[in-house]
């Protein structure tokens, strides 16, 4: 039976390894682990300035001074540390500089399938050495040279956490289910939720508090008007607006209006009237267009806004000019006598509020750049992604609002900027009520309006999640059609446990999960490498085919009752009768089904 793998992911550090940095800028080190924060932690005695090793996200040799096996200088176009090759030091005797830039034993070879999979049964990580840099570690437990286990992470980025051997992000850039979000988010600013593929703070299945409502962009807002969209009838319905706007304006004579500030007139605002909240309450300036605008802004303290999302004290201020370039309609006044006032205000949608580049304050916040507490911090906040925080247009009134950071800050959360536009991987040879792969966003106007919500649809993967989304997007309900299996033109025909045609990413999250990494499975044919994947990226393992060396798999599912079962015979295997041993000496009972979802990343069905 197939179930569900449940990823843990975290998209910001914790207070505790922000910490550990500081710490190490006042003259410890780091040494070797994950991107250098693992197995070493923080320990005094080092040289002044310590040291740290961002193995595979350097930007220079200081980036690499703790790293092992001679790898201490970066090759900056790769962003990786290197022993040997370029402008590094040469290999001693009997050994030689593989291609990977580091130095391995004279005959030492790596060979691989179809896929770049090592084809070689390891004891030790230095059976691995000649392997590529994800590759290196030894799985003692299957003999098979993978990307990392529990106890070795060295090869992953201090955003990703080890899963089924493989390095995965802590925070996914796209999503499937809430489950995929478990751990996004700073503290109290948590992004738990999968809203239109992204990680967010709400989502159709992860509700707001009672009073709130969730946002197209998933953030839990307060609603602004008759449902959230700024129309008025009574002062009521403007209750939870931004700023000053909670007067409705409507008609003397009865009727619609319109949420607003509380003004006799436009010469009033800017005169103590609080038009925007906090921090853009600081400027008003009328307008009669945008041009008027061009160069209005206020600073935006970003220093600020990572302490607030981080709960890290040490990150110091520093401010940004951050833009109001957008003139908006300002209802002011009452009844008969309601006017519109042109105020300049930071965005209408999501599309005026642009991404802050935090390279541009970095050394104000971290510390010198080029410092081992700003490289540190650095890579512990981005990891090897672009420093920018993304923004979204959050809905003051009608028609206005100010920019604020997705949940999550690193992945951008905006809509309406549409995916996949006419052209890219999508086509239109399925409908909208069936699981399959991406579609055109030009196939009819159903796909236009979805996806210009939710562009994985037509970027990635029309999934049960875009099926779901037909109805609210598209005015019309996808009755008893949906998940995944017989749609895409036969291309989910067989399930993942079986070799076969090639599968459509959309066929299952477990298809989307396995050809990220291996495309040949998605592109070619899902042949038997691809079935022993399952259990790499799958979280869970196909009888008979899945990874192991237990002779050939799992004798039955984990989630199924039954003989005790090989410990090799699959990673969760492995990993639950590591700490239960009556599983693999004696029977897998109840008990140990049970525990499946402890030791092995998601609770059997």
């Amino acid at each position: 039976m197939n179930f569900r793998r449940c990823l843990h992911f975290a998209i910001l550090a914790v207070a505790g390894l922000f910490l550990t940095a500081m710490g190490c800028a006042n003259g410890g080190s780091i040494d070797s682990g994950a991107d250098g924060v693992t197995s070493g932690g923080f320990s005094s005695g080092a040289g002044p300035g310590g040291s740290i090793c961002l193995l595979h996200n350097c930007n220079s040799d200081l980036d690499c001074g703790a790293c092992d096996s001679g790898r201490n200088t970066c090759l900056v176009a790769d962003h990786r540390c290197v022993a040997c090759g370029g402008m590094s030091g040469s290999c001693p005797e009997g050994q030689t500089c593989s291609s990977y830039g580091q130095c391995v034993p004279v005959g030492a070879s790596c060979p691989t399938d179809s896929h770049g999979t090592p084809q070689i049964s390891c004891n030790t990580n230095a059976d691995c050495v000649a392997c590529d840099p994800m590759h290196q570690v030894c799985d003692t437990s299957s003999h098979k040279c993978v990307s990392c286990t529990p106890n070795d992470t060295s090869a992953c980025q201090s955003t990703e956490q080890c899963v089924a051997g493989a390095c995965s992000p802590k925070c996914p850039k796209s999503c499937i289910a809430d489950n995929d979000c478990s751990n996004c988010g700073g503290p109290g600013h948590e992004a738990h939720a999968c809203n239109v593929h992204k990680c967010a703070e709400c989502s159709p299945t992860h509700q707001c508090p009672n009073g709130e409502v969730c946002s197209p962009e998933g953030v839990c807002i307060k609603e602004c008007g008759a449902n959230n969209s700024g129309v008025c009838t009574t002062d009521a319905d403007c209750a939870g607006c931004g700023g000053s706007a909670t007067t409705c304006h409507a008609p003397i004579n009865g009727g619609n209006g319109k949420c607003g500030v509380a003004a006799n007139g436009c010469s009033d605002l800017g005169q103590g009237t609080i038009v925007l909240p906090s921090p853009f309450d600081k400027v008003t300036n009328t307008c009669s267009g945008d041009s008027d605008c061009a160069n209005v802004g206020i600073q935006y303290n970003v220093g600020k806004l990572l302490r607030d999302f981080t709960g890290v004290s040490q990150i110091k201020d520093a401010n940004i000019d951050y833009g109001m370039h957008v003139c908006a309609s300002i209802s002011v006044g009452s009844g008969e006598a309601a006017i519109s006032c042109g105020i300049c205000v930071p965005c209408k949608v999501d599309s005026d509020c642009t991404p802050i580049d935090v390279d541009q304050i970095a050394g104000q916040a971290f510390g010198p750049i080029g410092s081992i507490a700003a490289s540190l911090l650095l890579d512990q906040v981005f990891g090897n992604n672009e420093h920018k925080i993304f923004m979204f247009c959050q809905q003051v009134a009608a028609g206005y609002g100010v920019c604020a950071p997705c949940p999550g800050l690193l992945n951008d959360c905006a809509v309406g900027g549409g995916g996949g536009g006419g052209g890219g991987s999508g086509s239109c040879d399925h409908d909208v009520c069936t699981s399959g792969g991406a579609l055109k966003m030009d196939c009819d106007a159903c796909t236009q309006s979805l996806c210009a919500v939710d562009s994985y649809c037509c970027d990635t993967a029309w999934d049960s999640t875009c099926v779901g989304e037909v109805d609210q997007y598209c005015g019309q309900t996808c009755s008893g059609s949906g998940s995944s299996g017989s749609g895409g033109g036969g291309s989910c025909a067989h399930d993942e446990c079986s070799a076969g045609d090639k599968l459509d990413k959309g066929c299952s999250s477990c298809a989307a999960a396995l050809c990220a990494s291996d495309s040949y499975c998605c592109d070619t044919a899902w042949d038997s490498t691809c079935v022993n994947e399952v259990a790499q990226y799958c979280g869970y393992s196909c009888g008979g085919g899945s990874s192991g060396s237990g002779g050939g798999g799992c004798a039955h599912d984990e989630c199924t009752a039954g003989a005790a079962l090989d410990a090799n015979c699959s990673s969760c295997a492995s990993a639950l009768c590591a700490s239960d041993s009556y599983c693999c000496a004696t029977a897998w009972d109840a008990n140990c089904v049970g525990e499946v979802g402890m030791y092995c990343g998601a609770a059997c069905p």
